[in-house]
């Protein structure tokens, strides 16, 4: 359950990103989302088909939530009630199939689209919303068999990513690593548009900004000190895997960038 808008431009534009995918990362003590290594549940807990769950997953992470986009205008309630009926089945299948351990966070789901069914919008981190995806998704990295993507980035130098991958669903787990100066905000992965010539070497110069010259197909955030998980589907392309680098908003230690194929 991590939503995310494609396309922005800038640090304000990058935030902008991640606090649509990942705010809770500043608001987790005491929620659902410390769940990383200690309390993700076992396969033996499922109580229904894992790969009808993982799929159902991949499409939530895949979807645009109206309202979440904070330089976007408010949805309307009938933009609210069509997203709610598009999304329904697909959550509903999720919270069917997850170990009967993470019920309660497909539920958190739920009550998302039964609100947007009425036409009233939410909010993506005080519903809990972002934080019980991080759950699942923790989850999902251990037991979908996706193709698994484990990067760190140590002092903004990615360790772990391969050159390419084959084009579907992957499940990413990303650690950031060094230095506060150098430490990686938030791993982002950018399919370039066509007709665009940006290179990493762009983007980690400044040259360009990634959200100008790709469509972001997936981010992942670490919280303190646990990984981010998420899982996507990539389609085929030329990427720019980057993060910027420091704390936010000046991000002072530059921008980490690498070439990346899906094929």
């Amino acid at each position: 359950m991590i939503p995310l808008s494609a396309r922005r431009r800038g640090t304000a534009a990058t935030l902008a990103v991640v606090a649509l995918a990942v705010s809770a990362a500043c608001s987790s003590t005491g929620s659902t989302s410390a769940v990383a290594a200690s309390a993700v549940p076992s396969a033996a807990g499922t109580s229904g088909n894992t790969q009808a769950a993982c799929a159902a997953e991949v499409a939530i992470n895949g979807t645009d939530f109206p309202g979440i986009d904070p330089d976007a205008p408010a949805p309307s309630a009938q933009e609210l009630k069509d997203f709610a009926a598009r999304i329904r089945p697909t959550a509903q299948s999720l919270r069917s199939n997850v170990p009967t351990q993470l019920v309660s966070q497909a539920d958190v789901l739920m009550s998302v689209v039964d609100r947007a069914s009425q036409g009233r919008a939410f909010d993506p981190e005080g519903s809990g919303l972002l934080a019980a995806g991080r759950d699942i998704d923790a989850w999902m990295f251990d037991h979908c068999g996706y193709r698994k993507l484990e990067v760190t980035s140590n002092d903004g130098i990615f360790i772990g990513l391969p050159a390419s991958v084959p084009a579907g669903p992957v499940a990413i787990r990303f650690t950031s690593r060094g230095s506060a100066e150098k430490s990686a905000f938030v791993l982002l992965f950018g399919q370039v548009r066509a007709g665009s010539t940006a290179t990493a070497r762009d983007i980690a110069s400044g040259q360009a900004n990634l959200e100008d010259v790709a469509d972001i197909r997936a981010v992942a955030q670490p919280t303190s000190d646990q990984p981010a998980y998420t899982v996507r589907n990539l389609p085929a392309g030329s990427y720019i895997v980057s993060s910027p680098l420091g704390t936010p908003p000046n991000f002072d230690g530059g921008t980490a960038a690498v070439a990346f194929r899906v094929s």
